[in-house]
């Protein structure tokens, strides 16, 4: 009985996907797979916001309203939690990387009107604490926008000793066209260097960006993985980025790798982080948490990516 009611659960998460895509429909490369639900336990925390591969291949999630760092095993069990200090008042958490050693960039919304800018703030733990020690501004002058209280750093990821930084601010464009800001900034340097993502998503869809990964493509190019995400859709992208130079005002095209909608439970699982688990396989994590609200459990997805 068990067996047969698990093989018509799958093939009903299969008709199902066929039947339910986003409405601006491009075509991904993939389905996704039957994907895999991993429940996060051993935490109170609501409202994970951000996913982030660490040392040692650990996972890392931050909670959006507590600057809290939970370490999680593959099994989705909190291992660790690490109550971060010396944030900002008035920032929520929006999204985490891991940089080297024991130091992760946290990607914050809430700080516009105290510095006209976006911060990022870069943390290290260091044993059961952790405690920011710097911040990075990101203003939006180099898209000829500006910031505001309800948009933030919702994506973040670092690979070859760079930050790559995901803005809510949509920008608009000719028509029907909608840009995502990119910036790619050096901590060490200060280096940046701009770009725009063109969005898939509909202006009446209002598809953004809420996770990133990255990882190095040999010593030139940074690999990124994206999660375009609103109610009515949500989609994994990729694009790749020069790892040093200047930026682009051409807009990036992305390829869209999987249709996340016919997994969303009508839009109701709110997809804010992702990471590579290999080269097969992503981890999305979902908030569960919209306003003072919180429905659901918290979970992690994991989906099939198609083959590059």
């Amino acid at each position: 009985m068990r067996s047969e009611l698990s093989r018509l659960l799958l093939a009903s998460a299969a008709l199902s996907h066929l039947a339910c895509p986003s409405r601006s429909s491009p075509v991904p490369l993939g389905d996704g797979g039957v994907p895999r639900q991993i429940l996060v336990t051993g935490t109170d925390a609501v409202g994970l916001s951000s996913l982030a591969v660490g040392p040692s291949g650990a996972l890392f999630t931050m909670t959006e309203r507590v600057p809290l760092l939970i370490e999680l095993s593959p099994s989705g069990a909190a291992a660790r939690q690490t109550l971060v200090s010396g944030a900002p008042e008035g920032l929520d958490f929006e999204s985490l990387a891991w940089l080297s050693g024991d130091t992760f960039v946290i990607g914050t919304e809430g700080g516009c009107s105290k510095t006209g800018a976006d911060r990022i703030l870069l943390a290290e733990r260091e044993g059961d604490a952790a405690r920011v020690k710097r911040t990075l501004d990101v203003p939006l002058q180099d898209w000829d926008t500006k910031c505001d209280e309800g948009h933030g750093i919702e994506g973040l990821c670092a690979a070859s000793g760079r930050i790559v930084v995901a803005i809510e601010n949509a920008l608009k464009g000719e028509g029907s066209k909608r840009y995502a800001p990119i910036e790619r900034i050096d901590p060490e340097t200060g280096d940046r260097a701009a770009f725009r993502l063109a969005l898939t998503s509909t202006k009446d869809e209002k598809g953004k960006i809420s996770g990133l990964d990255c990882r190095a493509r040999g010593d030139d190019l940074i690999e990124v993985l994206a999660v375009e995400r609103h109610f009515a859709v949500s989609r994994i992208l990729s694009f790749v980025l020069p790892t040093k130079g200047p930026g682009a005002s051409a807009p990036i095209e992305p390829r869209v790798l999987v249709d996340l909608a016919p997994f969303s439970n009508d839009g109701k699982r709110n997809f804010e982080g992702i990471v590579w688990k290999d080269d097969a396989h992503a981890l999305l994590i979902v908030d569960n948490q919209y306003g003072e609200k919180v429905s659901g459990p918290n979970e992690l997805l994991e989906v099939t990516l198609p083959a590059p």
